[in-house]
């Protein structure tokens, strides 16, 4: 079972967006999950349907299917679009009711570009209303992400949604690292008298789970413990419990977004008085 039955996978055919098949698997382990496989023409003369480039596009894009039918994915819809990547992305995820979005980042082409605000990621990490999940080139390829996530969390509800997730998919999660980094004059009792009761829920669900508190920045704290810890991805909230309303991602989110090498999967906002 999966808190997901409807993605949209936007690939741009590179080699880091051939890794995203590791993620569905992952995180959408039921073969009825409907899938879009989507590709976007920046350019309008590729995007013509009797030129070479676009028959060479569509067909890799078949390539993928018949990989995620292999796979036991039984529906999956091929479409391509043209225009800015960011806002045609937005338009197919509406259109299709897609309840997840997995798209690919281009290691330190994808930095020079999110520096310059044009890179396709982190338009739509800072605008998606869904789940956002990012395969970075530099992790390898794993037959399952799940293996060891972390969990990094400041306590707010919005960072802690990812939980519903993981009870859902807890046959497939082997290990689970909730990592909370202190910034601050806050009690290191009270974290860890919280993050306690979050691996004690944990195990309930079968799920072997531990926690880690660090001091410092927070980013760089959490890069710092997926490497040592070996974690295949990290989950968290877009923006902290104290975040500017106004600002669409966290700061935290953009560091990792730049600088974590293994996966990433962003929760969007939720209001924590709901």
């Amino acid at each position: 079972m999966s808190s997901f039955s409807r993605v949209l996978m936007a690939t741009d055919l590179s080699r880091q967006s051939a890794n995203m098949t590791d993620g569905l698997t992952s995180f959408c382990p039921d073969g009825d999950t409907s899938i879009v496989l989507a590709h976007v023409f920046e350019d309008e003369d590729d995007a013509e349907p009797r030129g070479s480039r676009f028959n060479e596009i569509t067909s890799k894009l078949e390539n993928y299917r018949q990989q995620l039918l292999q796979e036991g994915y039984h529906d999956i819809k091929i479409v391509t679009t043209k225009g800015d990547p960011a806002e045609e992305i937005h338009k197919l995820t509406e259109a299709n009711d897609a309840d997840l979005i997995f798209v690919a980042s281009h290691g330190k082409g994808f930095i020079r570009s999110a520096i310059m605000g044009t890179s396709t990621t982190y338009d739509l990490a800072r605008e998606s209303l869904q789940p956002l999940f990012i395969d970075k080139d530099d992790a390898d390829a794993k037959e399952n992400l799940l293996s060891s996530v972390l969990v990094a969390t400041d306590f707010s509800k919005k960072s802690l949604q990812v939980l519903n997730i993981i009870r859902e998919l807890h046959d497939k999660v082997e290990r689970c690292l909730f990592v909370h980094v202190i910034e601050n004059d806050e009690s290191n009792e009270d974290a860890e008298t919280f993050l306690q009761e979050l691996t004690d829920e944990m195990k309930m669900f079968g799920i072997p789970s531990e926690f880690k508190i660090a001091k410092g920045v927070a980013s760089r704290e959490i890069i710092q413990i997926a490497e040592q810890e070996k974690c295949q991805i990290i989950t968290m909230a877009k923006t902290g419990a104290g975040n500017c309303q106004d600002d669409p991602l966290g700061s935290t989110s953009k560091a990792l977004l730049l600088n974590a090498e293994c996966a990433l999967l962003l929760m969007p906002d939720i209001d924590d008085e709901e």
